[in-house]
């Protein structure tokens, strides 16, 4: 291919360059289908002073250059357009001059779409209403969920600002940080409402807010919302039920709850039966088995800001894969502690009290103290010193030593240990949603899904969209960034769906993917490898002092053809072939 084009370069006897096309006409194509411009310029209109490309247009090129070079620094976008600015003005059929983006303008852009609390609302809700009627996305299951990202900038002096300190999801309570929170649609994920939040924020008011806001982009609210344990306040749960919507929560284990939890696991008021998921099968071809559970009606008077009155169902459930990692868990912790008090010898001049405590320090430790008891042993042995020289007499002075020697044992209750592994695994789920529309075996199945949130944040921290670090310092701007990559995420999470719901329709798999093994074929392949396909196509483009012509060197291969089949999407858009009169400005 290097060898094509060099040939071509060297028999030329005009001005030629080459230009990198890759994914680049697949995400313009991708992100005018999704209306992204469109929505952008209905939300925010562009001041009087603003020249040139308009802010939806400046919004999609940034969108393009984050998805295309996998980074969002605002200095490198400038260079980026120079780069490939032929084939962004070819595909777009905009003219677009180096200096709009540069990173001053992008950071006016930025704080532009963080600025307004309320207009980032609007545009989240036109996003959402577009995709959802345009792909005609399911809207049964949506989730919320937090996380925090930690930076590395140096406090406010008067202690305020927008990144606090706050408990740190990143084991990182030495950096500032902000909140981002997240609401996605089942089945691929796709975020309908993000939040950027100050770092000491607390998540329990967030998920009435969240859910009154997806209500809102899906133009009802009978869907089931579901988030983690911190979503359980009672006051969350009869704001949703009043409202007319429901719900699926774990209880935290905190106040009766344990104690609740192990008086029904071990005194089951109605027989556990056990939990299958029908569409996995284990490696004998039978229903893969998840564990067990049964189903207790309760009735519960919220009074924590509303009065109201909740008829839930409580599914007590036990995971079988988890059963099994805590009882490891816990016998590991179990030994542990029993070698750690073994190894424990008294200091110099402690007494019994002393190093009891001690030793029950390490019980507290290893969360066992309910399953071992101590039994110290104290051994005490005086001997008599006789003081001065000389051959001991009844008159010569003497002092009494008391050597100490303190032994510790552990016993093992084995009744509470026995009932600690009968435990294991166990968990309390609250909903509002009748048997007939949530049984014990769909409410397993989906909060297993919940890694479709997780895996949206796992995109910003350490995947294809990634947030960090961040060098900005104004809150707008910040929040504006992560308005746009939450559109990026939208994208290829968009792109998945799309994929996916078109292989499973045609019964299709994709081969060709998976480097290293290209007759691997796959039914769900990631917005990653698909674009990663579109790598290393070249745009030859010849310059003579009146024209500017253009063509694709390499031609676009099954594989390609069949992907941007299956997204809805014509081949031609790769088709750049153009000759247009060559313009003079001051680039």
């Amino acid at each position: 291919m290097i060898g094509q084009i060099a040939n071509i370069l060297g028999g030329a006897m005009s001005k030629q360059s080459i230009q990198r096309v890759d994914d680049i006409p697949l995400i313009l194509h991708w992100l005018k289908a999704m209306g992204v411009q469109e929505t952008i310029d209905s939300v925010w209109r562009s001041h009087g002073n603003w020249e040139r490309l308009s802010l939806g247009q400046l919004g999609v090129l940034f969108l393009t250059y984050v998805l295309h070079s996998l980074n969002h620094r605002l200095y490198g976008m400038e260079t980026w357009l120079t780069e490939h600015r032929l084939v962004l003005e070819a595909v777009t059929g905009w003219q677009i001059h180096p200096k709009d983006a540069t990173d001053d303008r992008l950071g006016r852009m930025l704080g532009i779409f963080g600025g307004d609390q309320e207009q980032a609302v609007m545009f989240q809700q036109r996003m959402g209403q577009h995709m959802i009627q345009a792909y005609k996305l399911p809207g049964k299951i949506a989730r919320y969920d937090t996380t925090s990202f930690s930076v590395h900038h140096a406090p406010e002096r008067d202690g305020g600002g927008f990144l606090r300190f706050g408990h740190s999801k990143d084991h990182r309570p030495d950096l500032l940080q902000f909140k981002q929170g997240l609401g996605t649609l089942d089945p691929a994920g796709i975020p309908l409402v993000t939040h950027t939040l100050a770092g000491n924020l607390a998540d329990d008011p967030l998920y009435v807010g969240a859910w009154q806001e997806l209500c809102a982009t899906l133009g009802h609210c009978e869907f089931l919302f579901i988030a983690d344990c911190k979503a359980a306040a009672h006051h969350t749960r009869a704001t949703i039920d009043k409202g007319g919507g429901s719900y699926l929560f774990p209880l935290p284990m905190t106040g009766d709850t344990p104690k609740q939890l192990q008086q029904w696991v071990l005194n089951p008021p109605t027989p556990s039966r056990e939990i299958y998921l029908p569409d996995v099968l284990d490696k004998e071809g039978k229903p893969r088995r998840l564990g067990q559970g049964f189903i207790v009606t309760k009735e519960i008077k919220a009074r924590d800001g509303i009065e109201h009155l909740l008829k839930e169902r409580w599914l007590i459930t036990q995971s079988a894969t988890y059963a099994e990692t805590q009882q490891k868990a816990f016998q590991k912790r179990l030994e542990k502690a029993q070698q750690e008090i073994g190894q424990l010898k008294p200091k110099k001049d402690e007494n019994l009290d002393q190093f009891r405590a001690r030793a029950e320090k390490i019980l507290k430790h290893r969360r066992v103290e309910h399953c071992l008891s101590l039994q110290l042993e104290e051994t005490v042995t005086r001997t008599v010193k006789h003081l001065g020289r000389g051959r001991p007499g009844p008159n010569r002075p003497s002092e009494v030593i008391e050597k100490r020697q303190i032994q510790v044992h552990c016993r093992r209750n084995e009744v509470a240990i026995e009932q600690e592994l009968q435990l294991a695994g166990w968990r309390i789920f609250v909903t509002n949603a009748p048997q007939e529309e949530l049984s014990l075996e769909d409410s397993v199945r989906y909060y297993r899904n919940e890694w479709l949130v997780e895996r949206g944040f796992h995109r910003f921290k350490k995947g294809s969209l990634p947030a960090l670090p961040i060098y900005l310092q104004l809150p707008e701007r910040i929040t504006g960034l992560m308005l746009l990559l939450t559109v990026a995420l939208q994208a290829v999470t968009l792109l998945e769906f799309v994929m996916h719901r078109s292989l499973a329709q045609q019964g299709e798999t994709l081969p060709g993917l998976v480097p290293g093994n290209p007759k691997m074929k796959t039914q769900r392949p990631t917005a990653e490898r698909i674009l990663d396909q579109f790598d290393n196509l070249h745009l030859l483009i010849k310059e003579t002092p009146t024209r500017i012509s253009a063509f694709i060197v390499e031609e676009l291969s099954p594989l390609h053809s069949r992907i941007i089949q299956l997204l809805g999407l014509t081949p031609k858009i790769y088709d750049l072939t153009f000759k247009k009169p060559k313009f003079l400005d001051s680039s």
